[in-house]
């Protein structure tokens, strides 16, 4: 009886290392799985080219999972600097004084935050620019401020003037608020549009003139502008360079009459509008 036992016990002994079993050098092996059991083939190990082992294992669900890695996207930002070089064209001006397009010029200068969600190729953006815009007159007009007044008006340089010049100069702060559209994940080519807040910090009017050898520059502060202002902004971008156009629906000088000499005048309701090069 007790040699029966050892001998029971010594197989099941067997039985349990058995679970793991290991090969030297197998010529084949292949591996067979379903939804409810695991196959295990091995033909041929090293010198036995004749050896042959099967195993069949069922699959416990309960334990089994499988682990997809899929690559995402992440949300991307960046800050990128902005230049501008452009043209003032100003619209609704005073009948007769109109500007020189090619002699007003825009630029502008900064810094913008774009913010574009993982996977898409839309990208939101603010920042803030330096913008100096320049209003001239045509040659031998002359911008001037009405004595004893805040209202600016129009006039003519004298007969004797030369190289004459004359111009509205706006300094400005402005902070962008734009939506740009990519034509593609991969494209380099976009839109934008949004609006542009300016917060106009210093205005003047510049006036330059020589009269036989004389030179004058002289430059006048304490006219009405209005201190803040909205443009309205689109872009059409490819690689690193594009165009831009911006127009505010408002006027650069404020709404203000006076009279003088029993004559009731007004600054000029023009618009800003500018176009150009946007880097």
């Amino acid at each position: 009886m007790m040699m029966v036992a050892l001998t029971v016990c010594t197989a099941a002994s067997a039985t349990e290392m058995n679970d793991t079993v290991t090969f030297s050098n197998p010529k084949k092996v292949i591996v067979m799985t379903n939804d409810s059991v695991q196959k295990i083939k091995i033909a041929g190990k090293q010198d036995d080219e004749s050896f042959r082992y099967e195993s069949t294992v069922a699959i416990d669900k309960t334990k089994t999972s499988t682990k997809f890695i899929k690559k995402v996207a992440k949300d991307e930002d960046k800050w990128v600097l902005d230049l501008g070089l452009g043209w003032s064209a100003p619209t609704n001006t005073p009948s007769g004084h109109g500007f020189a397009t090619f002699k007003s010029t825009e630029v502008f200068v900064g810094v913008r935050y774009c913010y574009t969600p993982k996977g898409k190729t839309q990208t939101y953006s603010t920042g803030l620019w330096c913008d100096w815009r320049n209003y001239t007159v045509p040659k031998d007009n002359q911008i001037v401020k009405v004595p004893n007044t805040d209202i600016v008006g129009f006039s003519q340089f004298g007969s004797d003037d030369s190289k004459t010049e004359s111009e509205i100069k706006i300094f400005s702060l402005s902070v962008p608020f734009l939506f740009t559209q990519k034509f593609g994940k991969k494209s380099k080519s976009s839109f934008s549009i949004g609006p542009v807040v300016n917060f106009n910090l210093r205005g003047r009017i510049n006036n330059e003139w020589e009269n036989g050898d004389n030179y004058y520059d002289v430059n006048t502060k304490g006219f009405d502008y209005n201190v803040v202002t909205v443009d309205f902004m689109g872009i059409l971008k490819s690689g690193g360079i594009g165009l831009y156009f911006k127009y505010s629906p408002m006027s650069v000088l404020k709404k203000k009459e006076a009279t003088v000499d029993g004559t009731v005048i007004e600054n000029p309701q023009f618009k800003a509008l500018s176009f150009g090069l946007f880097f």
